[in-house]
């Protein structure tokens, strides 16, 4: 599967960051997007107008259009130096805990997941272009959301790679594909990476009951712990998570950088974000 390769942004000044190429993300949107990382101390705030000529530098040789970065919550200092270098404010994450889940108990309903088929495959990709509304795609007003709703479209269709670790996971109600989840083990470690309920099932509690069962089938493939992330713009999976007993821990902050240049993006024109 894919992989990302961080890279000094400038080879002659180490704190200029790294930055690496999003090859999944480019795969899906046609145009190059990349990740931004920095090690942020007081004393690289006097160079934040070279760091950020560094940056652009980078971004227009590699024709890049946006570029993300996050910052933990906590760090002030530092989410306010990188927003000077041109970032902008996307959204906040929260890293979803579920400890002891060996030991623990799930409510039980009429959902349950089990392996998707390939045939179920289509069903899945058409629910997934039209159930997500949080990520840090779908929160950037300046992305097409076409692009963002493909981008979790593509996540599901690969997990039928050969070679990818990621599991698809349905539940069915009246004889079709009502709801779905992506998840990952890892020994005793599973993650929920993606989970959905279709919009025609949406207000009828299927959320719950497909949370509880991908957990039950966490447990019954070993792993005692399970972690997620959801955004804090998204009130009904945290209530959902609450119920069940999760912890939320790490808050991020997520941030855009917009290339001047880029031709994919909205320019803030309503027709285009219609």
């Amino acid at each position: 599967m894919f992989e990302q390769h961080f890279e000094l942004v400038s080879k002659g000044n180490p704190a200029s960051g790294k930055i690496a190429l999003i090859p999944w993300d480019i795969e899906t949107f046609g145009f190059p997007v990349a990740d931004f990382q920095i090690d942020y101390t007081p004393r690289i705030e006097r160079q934040s107008g070279q760091i950020r000529r560094h940056l652009e530098t980078w971004a227009k040789s590699h024709k890049i259009e946006l570029i993300g970065a996050a910052v933990s919550a906590e760090d002030i200092s530092k989410l306010s130096f990188i927003q000077s270098l041109g970032f902008c404010y996307i959204d906040t994450t929260l890293s979803v805990h579920y400890l002891h889940v060996q030991n623990s108990e799930y409510p039980q309903s009429e959902i349950e997941v089990f392996p998707a088929v390939k045939e179920q495959l289509q069903t899945v990709v058409e629910i997934s272009g039209r159930s997500f509304k949080f990520g840090r795609y779908h929160c950037d007003s300046l992305f097409p959301k076409q692009l963002a709703d493909k981008r979790y479209q593509d996540w599901v269709r690969r997990t039928f790679d050969g070679n990818n670790p990621q599991r698809l996971m349905v539940a069915e109600m009246d004889g079709r594909v009502c709801a779905f989840s992506v998840i990952q083990i890892d020994g005793p470690e599973g993650h929920l990476l993606l989970n959905a309920v279709d919009p025609d099932w949406q207000g009828k509690k299927i959320g719950l009951g497909l949370v509880a069962s991908t957990l039950r089938y966490f447990q019954g493939q070993g792993a005692d712990s399970v972690h997620s992330k959801v955004s804090v713009s998204n009130a009904r999976a945290l209530n959902l998570h609450s119920k069940l007993g999760a912890r939320f821990v790490n808050p991020q902050i997520l941030l855009h950088w917009h290339a001047p240049w880029a031709q994919h993006l909205l320019t803030g024109n309503k027709n285009e974000r219609d």
